[in-house]
C-alpha cells in the first residue's frame, strides 16, 4: 500500500514538473502571481522573452489549466491571463519555495546567458 502511495506521488509530480519546466514560465507565473495580467506587461516584465514565446508559453499553461484566459475585448482588444482560482494556492506556494532556495544559491551559479539577457533585455 505504501509502495500505491510513492507511486502516486512521483506520477503526480512528475507531471507538474512536466507541466512547469519551459524556459520563461516559471518567471511567467512569477510575474502574474501578483493578479491578471496582459500579454504586454509580461513582456515587459520578461524583456529577454519574445511576445512569441511567452504566448505559447501562456497557452501551454491554459491547456493544463494552471492559467485562465479571459477575453474581455469591446471595442479595443484587451485579453488578461490569470491563475486558476483552484491552483492559485499551490502555485503560489511552489513560488515562494523556490524564491527561497534561490536565495541560498550563490549568483555565480546563474547561467552565464541568462545573466547577459537580463542586463541588456534582448529577446529570443
Amino acid at each position: 500500500m505504501a509502495k500505491e502511495k510513492v507511486e502516486t506521488y512521483s506520477e503526480s509530480a512528475s507531471h507538474v514538473i512536466e507541466v512547469l519546466q519551459g524556459k520563461w514560465r516559471m518567471q511567467i507565473l512569477w510575474v502574474m502571481r501578483s493578479g491578471p495580467t496582459r500579454l504586454g506587461q509580461l513582456a515587459r516584465r520578461i524583456p529577454c522573452a519574445s511576445k512569441k514565446v511567452l504566448t505559447e508559453n501562456l497557452r501551454e499553461l491554459e491547456a493544463n489549466g494552471i492559467v485562465v484566459r479571459r477575453d474581455l475585448s469591446g471595442t479595443v482588444r484587451h485579453v488578461e491571463y490569470d491563475f486558476n482560482e483552484g491552483l492559485r494556492p499551490a502555485v503560489n506556494a511552489i513560488l515562494d519555495h523556490l524564491a527561497e532556495m534561490g536565495g541560498q544559491l550563490h549568483p555565480e551559479s546563474i547561467p552565464p546567458q541568462r545573466r547577459k539577457c537580463e542586463r541588456e533585455g534582448t529577446a529570443t
